[in-house]
C-alpha cells in the first residue's frame, strides 16, 4: 500500500507541492516554539529546594513626617527599634501565623529587585570566583523555615542550625561552594572574601540547596548573611510570614487584615496591606514580559496548528471529490471502511515525512547560527543541563514537533476519511 500511496503522490506533485511548502514552513514554526516551550517546562521541572505557597508580604509603613499624626518621639534611635519588635511580636502571634522572617525589601523571592555579589575563596586576583545574588535577614527570625529552605539532599533547615551569632558568618547554595571550592566535600568553616573590597571576609557557617529566583529559571547561586533590625535599616526591611496550611489562603487573608488594621498601630508604624508572593511572582514575570511572551507563544501555536488542520481538511476533502470512482472501484473490489480511512491517513502522514528532513535542515541553521535561545541560562552556570546538550534538544524538540503534527493531520483528516468511507460503491462509481 506504501508503494502505491507514493506513486499517487509522485502523480499528483503539482498539487501535492503547495501543501508541502506548507507543511514545510508550519513544521519549522512549530519547532521554534516546541523549543520554547521544551526549556520552559524543563526549567520548572528543576526542583526549588524552597516553597512560596502560603506565604506573604506584610506592607508595615510609617506615618510621614509632614502628617499631623506624626509623632516625633515615637521614632527617634531608641523608641523606633522597641515599636517595630512589638509589630513582629504582633504578628507572630496572630492566629494562622506559623513563621515570620525580617528580610532585606530587594531580596524577596520573586521579586524584580537583585543585589548582586562576587565572592572569592581568597584574597588574590586568581582565586576561584562566584556571582550571585545576596539574600540579607534578621537572625533573630527564620528566613529558611519561612520558605522551607532544604539542603541539596531535602532535610528541611532552620536559621538556629547555623551559626549566626558571629558577624562574619554565611551560607552558602549549593553551586556557589562547588564554584568557590571546586572538588572540595566541604566549605563550611573556610574564609571568604568580597570580589570588591577584599577587606570584607566571611566564614561559612552552613550549604543549602540551590533556589531559583523565578520558577522559570534555573538554580542560581546564592549567599545567606544576616543582619539585625536596627534604627538605621528598618525603612529598607520586609516582613515576611508563612501561614497554616489548615487554613485558605482567602480566609487568612481576610482574618490577618481585619485583626492587623487594629493592632498594628504602634508608635508610627501602620498596617497597610497582604500581598501573597505567589502573586508576587506572576506580577514581576508580567512585568518582565515572560507572561506575554507565554501566551502570544501559545496563541501561535493553535494558530498554526489550526492553520495546518483546515489546510489538510480543504485538500482532502478536495481530493475525495476527485476521486470518487477510486474509492468506489476499492470498495467494490474488497476494500473496507478501515482500509479506505487508513489509505487516507497514510496519505496524509507521507506528506508530512516527506517535509521533515528539509525542515531539520532549516533548524539546523537556526541552531549553528545561535538563534535559539535557552530560557534561563546563565554565563555563571556550571552545571550542564539538558537544554545545554544541542543536539539531543534538537532532537526531542524535533520528534515532539512531528508527534503533534502527526496529531493535527490525523484530526483534520478524520472527517473526510470518514466521509469516504461511508460513500456507496454504486454512488462513487455512477460518474465513472
Amino acid at each position: 500500500m506504501l508503494k502505491i500511496i507514493c506513486k499517487q503522490l509522485l502523480n499528483r506533485w503539482g498539487s501535492n507541492v503547495w501543501i508541502s511548502m506548507e507543511l514545510l514552513l508550519v513544521f519549522c514554526l512549530v519547532w521554534y516554539m516546541t523549543d520554547y516551550f521544551f526549556v520552559l517546562q524543563y526549567n520548572r521541572s528543576i526542583p526549588l529546594c524552597r516553597d512560596v505557597s502560603h506565604t506573604w508580604l506584610v506592607d508595615v509603613a510609617q506615618i510621614p513626617e509632614l502628617s499631623p499624626a506624626y509623632r516625633p518621639a515615637e521614632s527617634d534611635s531608641a523608641t523606633l527599634p522597641a515599636n517595630f519588635d512589638r509589630v513582629l511580636d504582633r504578628i507572630r502571634n496572630c492566629e494562622g501565623v506559623e513563621e515570620l522572617a525580617v528580610m532585606n525589601r530587594g531580596d524577596l523571592p520573586g521579586a524584580g529587585s537583585y543585589y548582586g555579589w562576587m565572592l572569592k575563596s581568597s584574597p588574590d586576583s586568581v582565586s576561584p570566583s562566584a556571582g550571585g545574588q545576596r539574600i540579607c535577614f534578621d537572625p533573630r527570625t527564620d528566613y529558611f523555615h519561612v520558605f522551607r529552605i532544604t539542603t541539596p539532599d531535602g532535610k528541611p533547615v532552620s536559621v538556629s542550625d547555623f551559626d549566626f551569632s558571629d558577624p562574619k558568618a554565611i551560607v552558602l547554595s549549593r553551586s556557589a561552594q562547588n564554584s568557590l571550592f571546586p572538588g572540595e566535600h566541604t566549605a563550611i568553616d573556610k574564609g571568604l572574601y568580597n570580589g570588591m573590597d577584599t577587606e570584607q571576609s566571611f566564614v561559612v557557617k552552613g550549604v543549602v540547596g540551590d533556589v531559583k529566583r523565578f520558577d522559570y529559571q534555573r538554580p542560581q547561586k546564592n549567599f545567606y548573611v544576616a543582619e539585625r533590625a536596627g534604627y538605621s535599616n528598618i525603612d529598607r526591611k520586609s516582613i515576611v510570614i508563612r501561614s497554616s496550611s489548615s487554613v485558605s489562603d482567602a480566609r487568612f487573608r481576610q482574618l490577618f487584615s481585619e485583626k492587623m488594621k487594629k493592632e498594628l498601630r504602634i508608635g508610627n508604624f501602620y498596617f497597610k496591606r497582604i500581598r501573597s508572593l505567589e502573586s508576587l511572582e506572576k506580577e514581576t514575570e508580567a512585568l518582565f514580559g515572560v507572561t506575554n511572551n507565554y501566551r502570544v507563544r501559545v496563541a501561535l501555536m493553535l494558530f498554526f496548528l489550526l492553520n495546518i488542520m483546515l489546510c489538510v481538511v480543504g485538500t482532502f476533502w478536495y481530493r475525495i471529490r476527485q476521486r470518487r470512482e477510486e474509492i468506489g472501484l476499492r470498495m467494490a473490489l474488497g476494500s473496507t471502511h478501515a482500509s479506505v480511512r487508513r489509505l487516507l491517513y497514510v496519505e496524509g502522514l507521507c506528506l508530512l515525512a516527506v517535509v521533515v528532513v528539509p525542515a531539520m535542515l532549516i533548524e539546523g541553521q537556526f541552531v549553528y547560527l545561535g538563534m535559539i535561545d535557552t530560557l534561563g541560562k546563565s554565563s555563571q552556570d556550571s552545571q550542564v543541563y539538558l537544554p545545554d546538550r544541542l543536539l539531543l534538544r534538537f532532537i526531542l524538540t524535533n520528534v515532539i514537533t512531528f508527534v503533534l503534527l502527526v496529531a493535527a493531520i490525523l484530526v483534520a483528516i478524520w472527517l473526510p476519511a470518514d466521509k469516504a468511507s461511508r460513500m456507496a460503491p454504486a454512488e462513487a462509481l455512477h460518474d465513472e
